[in-house]
């Protein structure tokens, strides 16, 4: 209305002034400009009134829209706090100043606020980052953005931190982990021995003993269980469950142990548990994997598989001799077969051949030359047990010399062994079954059909893709095993003294001349081998040494330590890269365990390349376990390994932890005859 009104009063004082004008009447023209300087007047404080009007509107929005911003930072779920470029707290939410802990104060640098080091401020302000951390008992997804934190910042020198609650999320994260379903396969794996010559009522109380023992362990631990065969059973358990198992490190195998009702060998399991898997079809085929493995290692152990990771647990007691020979027979005619169909046979040790590997090694030879086989035995050329052999048995022998030099001819480098691979190649791997201590790893990838014999505790990095497995863990010595199969080989077959005698050192030098790890079945292949040959005088010259080596043994006798009871560790200083250097190791090991006192022997040589080292128990303290933590194997009472990147000091110290701890439970479970083994 007042705009109409003020353009209306406008056009007609500017008739009026025009007016006056024309008729040259002077009241009329100044009434009219009277009339325009009033519109004007009332025309400009209008103008004041709504502009005021509108920096009052203006101001009013803005301070709500501050206050709102203001009201929902400080109200919003997310801790808020700004740092400025030199690492000091410029600004805050309440929420953060809650979470945090304590009241951080303006200036306050942030190692004084967060927990270092993960949230060191040079490290943060280098780019976005975004990670999760705990403050206190909670925990935080904090997500770091690079900001100005000054006007006349030429870049991005602060940064903002965001905390995000998570802990309910992760909570029930862990509970959904802690609730998951484990499979494990359970077999008591001496069943046939240890039922054998019981009458059916201690038999039966047996049988119910041992699933006692197991669904006493599973109510424990809040699962369900399954017999499913009179030696098989199947449980399944949470992986919290199987956290505590493991601190308890499957104590359900030292509880079958223990059982008697009559009979004269102790009952063992050996269990196969497979967890973290994406399906129940994996789980399964994992824990049968598992279960595998722990029998292929000898039973009386548990074989954990945690997302691909294998954990072992017992192994504690001597692993029972088989007095079975039927597979033994079985295994002797499928070789027969497979030598038959194959048109080379190779024949391959560890590197540094030993007397076992290459005793078992000629033994093999002797069966593929008598189905008039080309034959060869591939050799690393580290070990000085083949020249000694070589030297022996040609001053001795001389009636026998192209015997000699017969097995001489079939031995071949790496280099040459290629040569000779053609397509129908059959490979017999020999006293070991993991690539990494092959004597010629080209001649391993260039023969897809091969064949392992080997006595040692199967490892999980085994040798894949074999077409026939013949392991085991409770013989003497490979050397043991070929015997056993070439008497069910060829019952025509002759022997020659070098090929009894080679076979007689290797059951001797693993035996330690029938000291450790014997059986009956040992004795029974010494006098089968004593019987077609074998020369202990042979034996006795083989084991001789040089004047240089008794005197460096002697000398690491003499520096040998006693760090804790029970334990004597002894170290080989700048020892060079000669082929005695294993075979002084390992004698220094054994004379070491003779001492009194002493349960576990470990001599450490050390040059350019890495750090061997030899491990020898009288049965108390499980060295592989030991050599196995360090990347090694072998056996209860022999084992070894070679390590790279550590120092002697550091191995030291590690190899006394793990006997101390090995010992300690020994102590608690000889204490304990109702938890204990």
């Amino acid at each position: 209305m007042w705009s109409f009104i003020r353009v209306g009063a406008a056009i007609l004082g500017v008739i009026i002034v025009l007016y006056g004008v024309v008729r040259g009447q002077i009241m009329w023209a100044t009434l009219g400009f009277i009339m325009l300087l009033i519109v004007y007047y009332f025309s400009q404080r209008n103008s004041r009134l709504r502009e005021a009007w509108l920096n009052h509107y203006l101001d009013t929005v803005v301070r709500n829209i501050e206050r709102a911003n203001n009201y929902a930072v400080q109200r919003l779920p997310v801790g808020i706090a700004v740092f400025d470029k030199e690492g000091k707290l410029q600004w805050k939410n309440k929420l953060f100043t809650e979470w945090v802990g304590g009241h951080p104060e303006y200036g306050d640098p942030m190692e004084t606020v967060l927990p270092p080091p993960d949230n060191d401020f040079a490290t943060l302000s280098v780019r976005d980052a975004q990670k999760q951390v705990r403050l206190a008992d909670r925990a935080f997804n904090m997500m770091v953005r690079k900001i100005k934190t000054s006007d006349f910042a030429a870049e991005d020198t602060g940064i903002v931190i965001y905390l995000i609650d998570i802990t309910d999320r992760e909570r029930q994260k862990k509970r959904y982990e802690d609730e998951r379903m484990t499979i494990a396969f359970l077999q008591l794996d001496n069943y046939n021995d240890v039922m054998k010559g019981l009458n059916e009522s201690i038999r039966a109380n047996l049988s119910v003993e041992v699933t006692k023992a197991i669904g006493q362990w599973v109510d424990e631990m809040h699962g369900i269980f399954l017999k499913y065969a009179e030696d098989l059973y199947m449980v399944s358990i949470s992986k919290k469950a199987l956290a505590e198992t493991v601190h308890r490190k499957f104590d359900v195998l030292d509880k079958v142990r223990e059982i008697k009702v009559g009979n004269k060998i102790p009952p063992t399991i050996s269990i196969g548990l497979a967890s973290g898997e994406k399906s129940l079809q994996e789980l399964s085929q994992q824990a049968q994997s598992c279960l595998d493995l722990a029998l292929g290692r000898g039973g009386d152990q548990a074989v954990v598989s945690r997302s691909g990771e294998m954990i072992f647990f017992g192994a504690k007691g001597t692993v029972q001799a088989k007095n079975t020979r039927v597979r033994a027979r079985i295994v002797a005619q499928a070789i027969h077969e497979l030598i038959i169909n194959a048109d080379k046979v190779f024949i391959m040790g560890h590197v540094n051949e030993d007397y076992d590997s290459l005793g078992a090694a000629i033994g093999v030879a002797k069966m593929a030359m008598a189905l008039e086989k080309e034959t060869y035995i591939v050799t690393s050329g580290q070990g000085s047990s083949l020249t000694r052999m070589e030297e022996v048995s040609q001053e001795d022998l001389q009636q026998e010399s192209e015997e000699t030099k017969r097995y001489t001819s079939l031995v071949v480098d790496e280099a040459a062994a290629l040569k000779h691979i053609s397509g129908n190649c059959l490979l017999v791997l020999v006293d070991h079954h993991r690539a990494m201590l092959t004597a010629a790893p080209k001649v391993l990838e260039a023969i897809p059909k091969r064949v392992i014999i080997d006595h040692h505790r199967r490892a999980e990095d085994a040798i894949k893709e074999v077409i026939l497995q013949y392991m085991e863990p409770s013989t003497s010595s490979t050397s043991e095993l070929v015997t056993e199969m070439l008497q069910y080989f060829d019952d025509r077959m002759q022997f020659s003294t070098v090929e009894a005698t080679a076979l007689y050192a290797g059951i001797l030098v693993d035996t330690k001349n029938f000291a450790v790890q014997t059986g009956d079945r040992t004795f029974e292949a010494a006098a089968f081998l004593r019987r077609n040959g074998a020369d202990p005088k042979l034996i006795i010259q083989l084991f001789k040494d040089d004047p240089m080596t008794i005197k460096t043994r002697a000398k690491l006798i003499c520096e040998a330590k006693t760090p804790i009871p029970g334990l004597a560790i002894s170290v080989y200083r700048n020892a060079p890269e000669s082929k005695n250097t294993s075979v002084i190791v390992a004698q220094t090991a054994d004379e070491l365990l003779n001492m009194d006192d002493i349960c576990v022997s470990v001599v450490l040589s050390e040059n350019a390349e890495d750090i061997g080292i030899s491990a020898r128990s009288d049965g108390t303290v499980n060295v592989q376990v030991m050599m196995e933590e360090l990347g090694g194997g072998g056996h209860q009472t022999v084992a070894g390994v070679r390590v790279k990147g550590e120092t002697i000091e550091e191995l030291i110290t590690r190899i006394i932890a793990m006997t101390k701890t090995q010992l300690e439970e020994r102590d608690k479970d000889e204490s304990n005859t109702v938890a204990g083994r």
